[in-house]
């Protein structure tokens, strides 16, 4: 698979995609009836491109979880083999609701009520139109207004450094929540790792992304990063064998960060983290230079916006360094709400303070109210 099907190697259908094409006769077709994957994920990005510079997609229905009596969507393509194409497709969204005894409704809807509520069902798309957005996915039901915005706004990745973080290769040996160690072996807000190094201590606050928690918060973990993490790079290596563990982008650690969870159930949340963490893969973090810039970048990320970018090129709720990089910025939302930013920033860092979660708690918020009650 890896030798002759390097861009499908991902999955066996993939292979039978990049394979097929090779076979047929100039404007030739073929149908196939696949998982949806290919159509988003960025390890088939290559193979997208490469199906769309030498083909067309013809027609499509898109089958929700369940048409097919299975738990993942798939998708029915037909293609016709010819070079980079403008073609416009036919798309069709078929859900368990247009699906009767185990046979379709009638598609196209035989009346203007039903055309009506059906019209989010069925689209015609250019396909040199899905190709601007980052990533080329087959995101068909996309509006003209937002195709346009990601081809006409800078990304995300111009104005912000994006990177992923520590891998440890084994987090029940280097990692514990915080009350599990003794508070005078970690060191909070560190500025650098020349300053972590010179604290002496072996626990550091950790990122590892965590629960839907916007503007504030998820601050449970530490890491044995003592001696600028010498444990953790030789793990692996007691053996002969090479490093497990991947401290990547290690110039970034300690620097105040925008981060969000990379694997989600649901819609994003981007949090503020201050000084002081080393940041996981999982806890993927942006970085700007100043306090400003970062509420700014808090302003854009949480809007609603920038969630719905966000589900056009990344529909299976894994989002990735790539795909967030790639949202298109709209200076006007960067500029905007700022005050209103902070404001939620300070309130979500009370709210998480308020808990014995977090090492910042200092008396329960209903004690202390009483208290106020009693003084008064």
């Amino acid at each position: 698979m890896k030798e002759n099907y390097p861009d499908g190697k991902a999955d066996l259908f993939a292979a039978f995609l990049e394979r097929i094409p090779v076979m047929l006769r100039p404007y030739g077709y073929m149908a196939q009836v696949t998982m949806q994957s290919w159509m988003f994920l960025s390890s088939f990005e290559k193979l997208r491109t490469k199906l769309q510079d030498n083909g067309a997609i013809i027609s499509m229905a898109h089958l929700d979880n369940m048409v097919m009596r299975i738990a993942f969507g798939t998708s029915a393509t037909v293609w016709q083999k010819q070079g980079p194409s403008t073609c416009t497709g036919a798309y069709t969204w078929v859900t368990l609701a247009d699906i009767q005894d185990g046979k379709p409704n009638k598609f196209p809807p035989d009346n203007e009520r039903n055309a009506l509520a059906s019209r989010d069902k069925f689209f015609r798309v250019g396909q040199d139109t899905m190709a601007v957005l980052p990533g080329s996915p087959i995101v068909y039901w996309l509006s003209e207004k937002m195709r346009t915005s990601f081809a006409l706004n800078p990304s995300l990745s111009s104005i912000a450094d994006l990177r992923q973080g520590l891998a440890t290769a084994d987090n029940n040996r280097f990692l514990r929540e915080w009350w599990e160690v003794s508070f005078r072996r970690i060191a909070f807000a560190c500025t650098s790792r020349e300053d972590a190094a010179r604290s002496g201590a072996r626990w550091f606050p950790y990122n590892k992304g965590g629960d839907f928690r916007k503007w504030y918060g998820n601050q449970e973990f530490v890491v044995n990063w003592e001696n600028d993490g010498a444990e953790i790079r030789v793990f692996g290596t007691e053996d002969g064998g090479r490093p497990r563990s991947r401290p990547q982008n290690t110039d970034t650690y300690f620097s105040p960060s925008v981060s969000w969870s990379k694997i989600s159930s649901g819609a994003p949340a981007f949090r503020y983290y201050p000084n002081g963490f080393i940041f996981d893969v999982a806890g993927t973090s942006m970085f700007v230079e100043s306090l400003d810039d970062h509420i700014s970048l808090l302003s854009f990320s949480n809007s609603r916006l920038a969630f719905e970018q966000l589900s056009a090129i990344a529909p299976t709720l894994n989002f990735e360094v790539g795909q967030v990089s790639g949202l298109p910025i709209v200076q006007q939302l960067l500029d905007e709400n700022l005050e209103f930013v902070s404001v939620l920033i300070d309130e979500s860092r009370e709210d998480w303070d308020s808990f014995e979660l977090s090492w910042s708690f200092s008396s329960n918020p209903l004690v202390t109210d009483a208290k106020k009650q009693v003084l008064e």
